[in-house]
Formats: C-alpha cells, sequence, structure tokens
C-alpha cells in the first residue's frame, strides 16, 4: 500500500513540473517571436538636407541607398554615404534593443543579442613595408658547399 504523504507528494511534483513546462514552453515562443521580430528590423536616415537617404537592415547592412542630383556633385559624398549610414544602423539596433528589453525585465534573456554590435572605426591603412628588391634571377650567384657535386 502507498503512504498517501508519498502520492500527495509526487502529485504535487506533477503538477509543478507541467507549470515549470508551460513557462519554459511560453519564454521560448516569446524568444522566438522576439527573434523573428528583430530580425525584421530596418533603420532609415537622411542627411539633414534630404539629399542622402539609407536603408539597413537588421544587422546594419546596407539594403537601399538614395541619392539625389544635388548629393552626386557633393564633394565629400563618401563621407556623407557613411554617416547617414552609421546613423540608420543605430536606429536598427534601437529597434532591437526596444524588442528585448523586455525579454530582460521577465528574465527570458540576460543580455542583449549581438546582432547589432557598436560600429566600430574603420581600420587604418597599414603602412607598406619598404620591401628590398631581389637582383634578377640571371644575376643571382649560386654558391656550392664544398665536398658536393
Amino acid at each position: 500500500m502507498t503512504d498517501p504523504s508519498v502520492t500527495e507528494r509526487a502529485r504535487q511534483l506533477g503538477a509543478e513540473a507541467a507549470h515549470l513546462y508551460g513557462v519554459t514552453k511560453r519564454r521560448k515562443e516569446t524568444l522566438r517571436a522576439a527573434k523573428e521580430q528583430a530580425l525584421k528590423v530596418t533603420g532609415e536616415a537622411s542627411s539633414p538636407d534630404g539629399s542622402v537617404q539609407a536603408t539597413v537592415d537588421a544587422g546594419g547592412m546596407l539594403t537601399e541607398l538614395v541619392l539625389t542630383d544635388k548629393a552626386r556633385r557633393m564633394p565629400d559624398l563618401a563621407g556623407l554615404i557613411t554617416s547617414v549610414t552609421q546613423e540608420a544602423a543605430a536606429h536598427a539596433r534601437a529597434a532591437v534593443r526596444e524588442t528585448y528589453e523586455p525579454l530582460r525585465g521577465e528574465g527570458i534573456v540576460r543580455g542583449l543579442p549581438v546582432l547589432l554590435p557598436e560600429p566600430v572605426p574603420a581600420p587604418q591603412q597599414p603602412r607598406r613595408q619598404e620591401v628590398e628588391e631581389e637582383a634578377p634571377y640571371e644575376e643571382r650567384t649560386i654558391t656550392r658547399r664544398s665536398g658536393r657535386r
């Protein structure tokens, strides 16, 4: 015969396991939906005069660039494009953070995804080292080791 306290304890553990399973399932679904939503995020930005408009995806990759005729004649167009694109990427990062912040508050995630790292400054071009030129093949000296023929 089974002890009633053991049966009751087994019932309690079963109910607790079912509850934890439900919580875990809901959290997984919430996290999956957040990831899906975050991947759909885009960021957009324009130059102050509207001559350059950039759109980026959730990862900060440029997906659309619109240049007006005025922009095409600007002396520092590349710098303006870079600036506007970085601003668009910042908007995308902010939207992803907004998606994940509530999940942090609920304890579903500990931190924000590494999906959108902060922009890093462009690397400087390495300096070219001077390389000594070799003599043409015909002018190279060939030495023989003694004892070998």
